[in-house]
C-alpha cells in the first residue's frame, strides 16, 4: 500500500480553490489534464514544456540572488516597492508569458479607484514591495493588499481571477462573491527559491503562466484554463464525495463491529442482547464517536496564521512545546500517518488516546492538565461530553473500566476516512477545504442506515433494504452551487435592506438581529452557507471600521463565530440530522481557544409542520378534527363533531375584547430568550451558564402553560376517537378554553395522552420555540430543500426491513392480500403496521384540515407543498424565502391557490427551473426543480417575477436569452383559471405566447360567468385499476364462449366493447397501436401498444385489438350519463411530456370504453362537423407549442387544456382568406380533417357528422403528410404568427427534425409548412397540393 504526500512544501491552498489533488494531477502525465499541452502554453511548434520549465528555473534562480541581495541593504519599514518589482516581480511575470507589463493609475470601479497598477487582460495584478505583507494595512491605504483585491474583484463583474505578490509570495485569487470562505493558492517564493525546490517551481509555472488567465473566448474571463481547472476540481471534488460516502459508512461498521466484537467488551454485547442498550442508541453513538474524529480533521489541517485552529492563539515558549507534543503523539495527523503507512495491532492503545483527547476537549476539569500539557481549549458542547456516548468509552475517559478497541480497527476505521482509494494508491481527502456542506452530504445519507446485530450480539452491521435507495444515495444533499444561487436572491437582498444608510456599530447590531430559519435543516448546509454570507458582512463592516477593506481570518472566524451563535436557527424531525447541523455550525465556527457555541435553542428537534399557531388556536378546534382516520369510530366522531360545533358556536358568541398573543401570556419570555443571546460565550462557564438559563426558561410554568395548550389543541386532530374506558372522551374546544385559563383543568389521564401524543408526532411550535423571533414578526429569511415526498404511507418501504416477501410483493394487489394475511399469521406485525398507517393518516388529517395550510392542505399531500406554505408564512413583512422545490410548486393544479397568492401579492420574486441533469443522485433524470424566492406577501416585494425554465447549470440563469420577467397581469392572461406558471424555455417564447394570448381567448374561462364558446364537457370513463373489475382479457371471453367481430366480443345479442387506452391513438389516428397479450400492472409501467403496421393502415376493416373489454352497457350508461349523443369520441392522451416528439396527441374514436389516462373532450354545443374543427385546431403545432410551455410533469391534465388558446366555433363561418372559391373557414378545413380521420369503417359516424356519406379514405402517407401541413400552415396563419416565428416554433420540435432529417436529409415538414404558409400569405388564393383535392371521393376504399 502506497500514499501521496498530503501537501506541497511551498505551496498553500485555502478554501479548496485549486485543491492539493488537482495540482498533483498536474503534474501526473497520465492524467492529461486539458490545457496542459505545449501549444495550449503558447510554445512553439518542437519545443518541450521540461526544457522550457528549466530554462526558466535557471534565469529565475539569478533574478532572485540579484534580488535578495539587494533588499538586504532595504531599511526597516521600508517598502521596497521598487527594488522588488524591478528586480523580481516583473522578470518573474514575464518568465510566466505576462511580457511587458505598463504600469497605471489603478483600476476604477464605482467611482472609486483601487491602487492596482498593473494588469494583464482581465487579471489584474496588484505587485507590492517585499517590505509590505500581504495581510496587513499599508500606511495610507484602505485596507492590506490581499482584501483590497479581493473586494475589487468581488464587486467587478468583468474581472474573475487575480493577483498580488510582494516578492516574496504570490497568491492567486478569484472572485469569492459566491464561495463560502476565504479562497486563495499561494507560492511561498521565499521558501521555494531558497530551497531550490523546483517541483513547486514547475507547478507555479504551469498554473500561474498568462495562458492560464487568459479568455479563450472573447469577452468570457470564465473561458480561461484556470476556471475550467476549477470545475474539474469541482466535478473531482463530487466523485470523491461519492468515495468518501462508502468510505465513512465502512467506517461506522468497522467501529461497531470492532467495539461489538472485541473480546474484552462482553459488558457492551450483554447490554445490547437485554436491550438496556437500544440499537438506535449504539448507531447514535457510533456516529457521535465519527463526529469527533471528523472534526478534528478539520480542525487540524485548518489554520490561522500558521498554527492549527484546534489551538488557543498563545505564543509562549511553553505552548508551542505542547502543541508540538500533541502533533507528535496525540493527532490526528499523526494516526493518519501511521493508517496511511501499516495495518495496526491488537493493542489498544491509540483508542485510549483518543478518549483522553475526548476528556481533555470536554472541559472536565479533572482533565484540565492534561488539556494544558497538549494546548487544547475547553470546547464542551454534546459533541465532546463523556456522557454522550456513555456505552462506547474506554478507561482513560471514564477513569475505571471501559470498552476497548484494536489499533487494527482503530487505524482501519481512520483509513476509511481520511483515504479515499484509486487502485493501490491512498489518496487523503482534503478535510481543510473540505466544507460543512460536503461533509453533511456524506453523514446524511448515513443517517437512514439500520443496524443490526447478529451472533448472539458479536457482529455488527448495517442492513440495506429495498425501498431506501433513495436515503443511502446522499440525494439529499443539495449541490451548493443551488444554496449560493438561493442566498443571492434571497438572503442578500435582506442583508442589503438592513444595512441601508447605516455603518460601524449600528450596522453590526442590524446584521447580528438578522434571524435565519431553516425548518428542515438536515445537515445545515443551507446555515453554513448563510452563516458565511452574513459573517462576510460583519466582518467587513467591522475592518471598514478600523480603516480596511477587507477583514483578517481571524476576524472573519469571530465574525462567522458571533453569526451561527446568534443569527441561525433550524428544525429537523430527527434528532441526529439535528446534531449534524449542530456539529456542521461548530466546524465552522471554531475559533481558537474558545468553547463550541451554545446551539441547543436555536436547533431543535421537531416536526416543523405539525404544531400551533397563536390565530388557531384563538379559533379554536376546528369542527374538521373530528373526520374520521384509521382506527376511529365513525359514530364517536359524529357525536363529538356535534359536541365541539355547539361548543364553538356558543364561545363565539360570548367573545369580546383583546386576546393576548403566547407571548403575553407567558410573561417575559420573548424578552428573556432574547437576553439569552448577551450573556457570555466565550468561556465554557459562560456556555454552562447559558445552557442553565435555558432550562430554566423552557421549565417556567408559563412556557409550560403555553406548551400544554398547543400541544392541546394540535392533539384533537389525531386523537384515537372511540369509547376507551382510559379515554372516555376527546379533546373539546370548551376543554381547550378552560385549559388556556388553566393548565390545572386538564385531566391528568388527559395530560398523559396529550403528552404521549406530542412525543409520537413530535408537534412543533414555532412561536414557542423561538418566541424572540415571532414577537419581532418572523425570521428575515426562511432557506432548505424541504423533502420531497408524500405524506402517505408507503407500504413497500415501510415493509422492507419488516417483511421483504410483502415489500416484493408483484403489485399493489398482492401486497395488500398479503398485509390482510397478516391479522392470523402475524398479529403484531399486522397492529404495528395499523399504527404507523394511523399516524401517516393523522399527520395528512392535520395537514388538510387544521387550518394552517389552507393554500396547499389538499389533494394527494406532498410535503414539500406544505412546507412551501409553511416557510413564507413564517417570514416577517419584509423577509424572503428561498428554497428548493420541485417545480410543481408553479404549475401544478393542487398547488394552484399557493401560487396564485404569492403572484397576486406580488411576493414572488424569481423562480429558476432545473431538468435534473446530474444535479440530484438517485432522483430521476426527468424530474423537475425549481429554485424558488418569495416574500411572505404582506407587501409587495416586486412588480414583475425573473424566471428561467429548463435549465442544467446556475451559468444559464444569466443568459439573458433563457432570463425572462412575468407580472401578475401577465401570468392571470396565460393562464386564466388557475394562475398557475407557464413555462418558457426563452425570452422569445414568452414574447411570443403571450402576442397569441392576447389574440385569442382560451377554451374555457372559468366564472362566474364562465365563457365556454365549444360548450366543452371533460370526462373520464373506466379507471384502469379501481374499475379493473369490469375488465374481461381476450383469454377469458374466448374461454367463455365469445366471438370477435372486428375488435368486439359477441355473444346472444351482448357485446364487449374494446377498451381503448391513449398508447394505442395518435394525431388523427385511431388506429396507432394494439395491445397484444395481457398483464395486470398500472398505464405507465404497462405493456407498451404495438404500432399497426402500414399494410394494416390501408385496410379500412382492420382495427386497433385493445388489452381489455368492457360490456357495451357500461359504456351506454356512461354516454347516456354525459349526455353525449355522438357516436364518436375526442380523447387526448393525459401522459405527455414536453420532451416527447409530440405533446398534445388527440385522436377520434369510436363511441366505445376508453381508460382513464385518454380522458374525454366533447364539445357539447359543435354543430355537425364542429368536432373536427376542434381536433384540427388542437393538433396543430401551434397549440403543440404552447402546450410544452404549459405541462410541468408528465401529465396533460384538464386544467391546461382549459386555458389553452383555442379558436372560438365562430372563427370558422368566417372566409377563408386564401381561398378564391367563397369558401369559409369551415368548408377549407372540413375535407382535411374528415380525409385524415376517416381511414377504418368504425368511423363512420363521424364521417356522418362531417357530412360525408362515403366509404373510409385510403391512408396514403404522402396525402397525410400534406394535408397535416396545410392545417399546421393556416392555423399559423389564423394565429397570427409571422414566417420568423413559424420557423422558431417548429425548431422547438427536435425530434420531429431528427425523424425528417433522418429520412429525408432535412427538416422536411418545417420546410413544407413555411412554402404552404407562404403561399397563403402572398395574397393569391392557395391552391392544394393535392391532387385529387382533400376528401375527394377518388380517395376512397370501394364501397361496403
Amino acid at each position: 500500500m502506497t500514499r501521496r504526500a498530503d501537501a506541497f512544501q511551498t505551496i498553500h491552498s485555502e478554501g479548496g480553490l485549486l485543491p492539493p489533488d488537482l495540482l498533483r494531477r498536474l503534474l501526473e502525465p497520465k492524467a492529461a489534464l486539458p490545457g496542459t499541452q505545449p501549444a495550449d502554453y503558447g510554445l512553439a511548434p518542437g519545443e518541450r514544456l521540461n526544457e522550457v520549465l528549466t530554462q526558466s528555473w535557471n534565469r529565475l534562480r539569478r533574478h532572485w540572488a540579484a534580488f535578495r541581495a539587494a533588499a538586504k541593504n532595504l531599511a526597516a519599514g521600508q517598502p521596497g516597492d521598487k527594488l522588488t518589482n524591478e528586480l523580481w516581480n516583473l522578470p518573474l511575470l514575464r518568465e510566466l508569458g505576462f511580457g511587458v507589463l505598463p504600469f497605471h493609475p489603478g483600476q476604477e470601479l464605482n467611482g472609486r479607484l483601487y491602487p492596482i497598477h498593473y494588469g494583464s487582460g482581465p487579471t489584474p495584478i496588484h505587485l507590492l514591495g517585499c517590505g509590505l505583507s500581504l495581510d496587513r494595512r499599508v500606511s495610507g491605504s484602505q485596507g492590506h493588499p490581499h482584501g483590497l483585491v479581493q473586494e475589487f474583484l468581488n464587486r467587478s463583474p468583468g474581472h474573475l481571477w487575480a493577483m498580488v505578490a510582494n516578492g516574496l509570495r504570490l497568491r492567486v485569487l478569484r472572485d469569492s462573491q459566491a464561495l463560502s470562505r476565504q479562497s486563495y493558492l499561494e507560492f511561498d517564493l521565499e521558501a521555494l527559491f531558497d530551497g531550490e525546490v523546483y517541483a513547486d517551481f514547475v507547478l507555479l509555472w504551469l498554473v500561474v503562466h498568462a495562458t492560464r488567465f487568459a479568455p479563450r473566448e472573447v469577452g468570457q474571463p470564465e473561458s480561461c484554463w484556470l476556471e475550467q481547472w476549477t470545475k474539474l476540481a469541482n466535478e473531482q471534488g463530487a466523485r470523491a464525495l461519492g468515495d468518501l460516502r462508502q468510505g465513512v459508512e465502512r467506517a461506522l461498521q468497522t467501529l461497531g463491529q470492532g467495539l461489538v466484537g472485541h473480546p474484552r467488551n462482553t459488558d457492551l454485547r450483554a447490554a445490547l442482547r437485554d436491550g438496556t442498550l437500544a440499537l438506535n442508541d449504539l448507531h447514535g453513538q457510533l456516529l457521535r464517536v465519527v463526529y469527533r474524529l471528523i472534526f478534528l480533521f478539520v480542525a487540524e489541517d485548518r489554520t490561522l496564521d500558521g498554527v492549527a485552529v484546534l489551538h488557543p492563539r498563545r505564543d509562549s515558549a511553553v505552548a508551542r512545546l505542547a502543541r508540538d507534543r500533541y502533533t507528535a503523539h496525540y493527532s490526528t495527523a499523526r494516526w493518519r500517518q501511521l493508517a496511511g503507512a501499516i495495518k495496526g495491532s491488537r493493542h489498544g492503545d491509540l483508542w485510549q488516546q483518543f478518549n483522553l483527547l475526548v476528556g481533555a476537549l470536554s472541559g472536565e476539569e479533572r482533565f484540565a492538565s492534561a488539556r494544558e500539557a497538549l494546548a487544547l481549549p475547553a470546547l464542551g458542547s454534546l459533541l465532546w461530553n463523556p456522557a454522550s456516548t456513555a456505552a462506547l468509552n474506554a478507561a482513560s475517559l471514564t477513569g475505571t473500566t471501559g470498552v476497548e478497541l484494536s489499533n487494527a480497527d482503530f487505524l482501519e476505521v481512520l483509513r476509511q476516512l481520511a483515504f479515499t482509494r484509486q487502485g493501490t494508491v491512498l489518496r487523503p481527502v482534503d478535510y481543510k477545504n473540505l466544507g460543512a456542506e460536503e461533509l453533511g452530504g456524506v453523514y446524511e445519507s448515513l443517517l437512514a442506515l439500520t443496524p443490526r446485530i447478529e451472533g448472539g450480539g458479536s457482529r455488527f452491521t448495517f442492513a440495506e433494504f429495498a425501498g431506501n435507495e433513495r436515503k443511502t444515495s446522499g440525494s439529499y444533499y443539495t449541490p451548493d452551487s443551488l444554496v449560493q444561487c438561493l442566498l443571492d436572491s434571497a438572503l442578500d437582498p435582506v442583508v442589503e435592506a438592513a444595512l441601508a444608510g447605516k455603518t460601524g456599530a449600528e450596522a453590526e447590531q442590524a446584521l447580528l438581529a438578522l434571524k435565519v430559519c431553516d425548518p428542515a435543516v438536515g445537515s445545515g448546509h443551507f446555515l453554513v452557507g448563510a452563516a458565511h454570507r452574513l459573517a462576510r458582512h460583519l466582518a467587513r463592516v467591522r475592518a471598514q471600521a478600523d480603516g480596511d477593506s477587507e477583514a483578517s481570518p481571524l476576524g472573519y472566524q469571530t465574525a462567522l463565530r458571533e453569526v451561527i451563535g446568534r443569527c441561525l436557527y433550524g428544525v429537523d424531525v430527527n434528532p441526529m440530522s439535528a446534531e449534524l447541523c449542530r456539529v456542521n455550525l461548530w466546524l465552522e465556527a471554531l475559533e481558537p481557544g474558545k468553547p463550541l457555541s451554545f446551539l441547543d435553542h436555536h436547533i431543535r428537534v421537531g416536526n416543523s409542520l405539525l404544531g400551533a399557531t397563536p390565530a388557531l388556536i384563538t379559533e379554536g378546534i376546528p369542527d374538521a378534527a373530528f373526520k374520521p382516520i384509521t382506527g376511529d369510530d365513525p359514530a364517536f366522531c359524529r357525536e363529538y363533531k356535534k359536541q365541539n360545533q355547539k361548543e364553538r358556536k356558543s364561545r363565539m358568541s360570548d367573545m369580546f375584547g383583546h386576546e393576548p398573543a403566547p407571548w403575553e401570556r407567558m410573561g417575559n419570555l420573548a424578552a428573556a430568550m432574547a437576553e439569552l443571546e448577551a450573556l457570555d460565550d466565550d468561556t465554557v462557564a459562560g456556555i454552562q451558564a447559558k445552557q442553565a438559563r435555558y432550562a430554566e426558561l423552557v421549565r417556567d410554568a408559563g412556557y409550560l402553560h403555553g406548551q400544554l395548550l398547543a400541544d392541546a389543541w394540535c392533539a384533537a386532530f389525531v386523537w384515537k376517537k372511540s369509547k376507551e374506558p382510559n379515554r372516555p372522551y376527546p379533546m373539546l374546544d370548551d376543554l381547550l378554553r378552560k385549559i388556556e385559563q388553566n393548565p390545572f383543568h386538564c385531566p391528568p389521564w388527559m395530560r398523559e395522552e396529550i403528552g404521549r401524543l406530542a412525543t409520537q408526532y413530535q408537534f412543533f411550535h414555532g412561536y414557542l420555540a423561538f418566541p424572540e423571533v415571532f414577537a419581532n414578526g418572523g425570521f428575515d429569511a426562511v432557506l432548505g430543500n424541504p423533502p420531497w415526498e408524500r405524506v402517505k404511507l408507503q407500504e413497500k418501504e415501510w415493509f422492507a426491513e419488516r417483511s421483504p416477501e410483502i415489500a416484493n410483493a408483484p403489485n399493489a394487489a398482492a401486497r395488500k392480500r398479503l398485509i390482510a394475511g397478516l391479522k392470523t399469521d402475524d398479529p403484531a406485525l399486522y397492529q404495528q403496521f395499523q399504527e404507523d398507517l394511523r399516524q401517516a393518516e393523522g399527520e395528512s388529517h392535520f395537514l388538510r384540515n387544521s387550518g394552517r395550510y389552507p393554500l396547499c392542505g389538499r389533494g394527494d399531500i406532498n410535503v414539500y407543498t406544505v412546507f412551501a406554505e409553511g416557510m413564507r408564512n413564517q417570514l416577517n413583512a419584509a423577509g424572503r424565502m428561498g428554497c428548493v422545490l420541485p417545480s410543481g410548486i408553479a404549475t401544478d393544479d393542487t398547488t394552484k391557490f399557493y401560487f396564485q397568492d404569492v403572484v397576486d401579492k406580488k411576493s414572488l420574486v424569481s423562480l429558476f427551473d432545473f431538468e435534473n441533469k446530474g444535479i440530484f443522485e438517485g432522483v430521476h433524470s426527468s424530474y423537475k426543480f425549481c429554485l424558488f424566492t418569495a416574500g411572505n406577501g404582506e407587501h409587495p416585494t416586486t412588480e414583475a417575477a425573473d424566471f428561467v425554465f429548463f435549465a442544467h447549470d446556475v451559468a444559464e440563469l444569466k443568459d439573458p436569452e433563457r432570463r425572462f420577467t412575468l407580472s401578475p397581469k401577465e401570468i392571470a392572461l396565460l393562464n386564466p383559471n388557475t394562475r398557475t406558471c407557464p413555462i418558457f424555455r426563452s425570452r422569445r417564447d414568452a414574447e411570443l405566447t403571450k402576442a397569441i394570448y392576447r389574440r385569442v381567448p382560451v377554451l374555457i374561462k372559468e366564472g362566474p360567468p364562465e365563457v365556454n364558446p365549444w360548450g366543452i364537457k371533460f370526462s373520464t370513463m373506466f379507471h384502469m385499476s379501481n374499475d379493473s373489475h369490469l375488465f374481461r382479457t381476450r383469454e377469458q371471453l374466448e374461454a367463455e364462449g365469445w366471438r370477435l367481430v372486428g375488435n368486439m366480443f359477441e355473444q346472444n345479442g351482448e357485446r364487449y366493447l374494446p377498451l381503448y387506452e391513449a398508447k394505442m391513438t395518435n394525431i388523427f389516428d385511431h388506429r396507432h397501436g394494439s395491445i397484444i397479450g395481457s398483464d395486470d400492472v398500472a398505464e405507465l409501467s404497462g405493456i407498451p401498444a404495438q404500432a399497426i403496421t402500414l399494410e394494416n393502415h390501408q385496410d379500412p376493416y382492420h382495427f386497433a385489438v385493445p388489452r381489455y373489454w368492457i360490456p357495451e352497457n357500461d359504456v351506454k350508461d356512461i354516454l347516456i350519463r354525459i349526455k353525449w349523443n355522438r357516436r364518436f369520441l375526442l380523447n387526448t392522451r393525459d401522459v405527455a411530456r414536453a420532451t416527447d416528439v409530440r405533446t398534445a396527441i388527440q385522436a377520434i374514436i369510436p363511441a366505445t370504453g376508453v381508460g382513464h389516462k385518454a380522458p374525454l373532450i366533447l364539445p357539447m354545443e359543435a354543430s355537425d362537423g364542429g368536432t373536427a374543427l376542434l381536433i384540427a385546431n388542437l393538433n396543430a403545432f401551434v397549440i403543440d407549442c404552447i402546450v410544452r410551455q404549459k405541462i410541468g410533469g408528465a401529465s396533460l391534465s384538464y386544467f391546461i387544456i382549459k386555458q389553452l388558446p383555442v379558436l372560438p366555433p365562430t372563427t370558422y363561418t368566417q372566409p377563408c382568406p386564401w381561398s378564391s372559391h367563397g369558401e369559409t373557414l369551415r368548408d377549407w378545413i372540413l375535407p382535411r380533417v374528415l380525409e385524415l380521420t376517416y381511414t377504418a369503417w368504425d368511423l363512420e359516424p363521424f364521417a356522418q357528422d362531417c357530412g360525408f356519406n362515403g366509404p373510409p379514405f385510403r391512408w396514403d402517407e404522402a396525402r397525410r403528410f400534406l394535408l397535416r401541413c396545410e392545417l399546421d400552415a393556416a392555423f399559423f396563419h389564423l394565429y397570427g404568427i409571422d414566417r420568423d416565428d413559424v420557423a422558431y416554433i417548429m425548431d422547438t420540435f427536435p425530434i420531429v427534425k431528427r425523424k425528417d432529417e433522418a429520412a429525408h436529409g432535412g427538416y422536411r415538414t418545417k420546410d413544407t409548412i413555411l412554402e404552404i404558409y407562404d403561399a397563403m400569405m402572398s395574397g393569391q388564393p392557395y391552391p392544394t397540393r393535392l391532387d385529387p383535392p382533400p376528401a375527394d371521393s377518388r380517395c376512397c376504399h370501394p364501397p361496403r
